[in-house]
């Protein structure tokens, strides 16, 4: 729970974040094939999957259902550090592809 309103917070602190969003959103099979080999290490990638082999790292499917997480809040979220997560920086391309096949995970 408190995991959650972590992240309600961070969606609410960068609701306003709109200039990275020029760029049309990527492909969401291109996405899932990135989070495959560069997050699944530590987070639970695929629908429905909410046991992620490092408990501390958040399944992507509950990162989705954050409520406020939108594709702005997902742009401002992969420009972010994240002190519980090695300094991976999320090519804008791959970031895109990741950030739509995100969205298909919300409810």
């Amino acid at each position: 729970m408190r995991r959650a309103a972590a992240w309600a917070a961070v969606a609410l602190a960068i609701a306003g974040t709109t200039a990275a969003l020029a760029q049309p959103l990527g492909d969401p099979q291109r996405g899932l094939a990135y989070a495959i080999d560069n997050c699944a290490e530590c987070h639970a990638v695929q629908l429905g999957d909410h046991d992620s082999p490092d408990y501390a790292a958040p399944p992507f499917q509950e990162i989705a259902d954050t409520p406020g997480m939108s594709e702005v809040a997902f742009v401002a979220f992969f420009q972010t550090p994240h002190p519980s997560m090695p300094n991976l920086i999320v090519p804008a391309d791959d970031a895109r592809d990741l950030i739509a096949y995100m969205l298909t995970l919300a409810d």
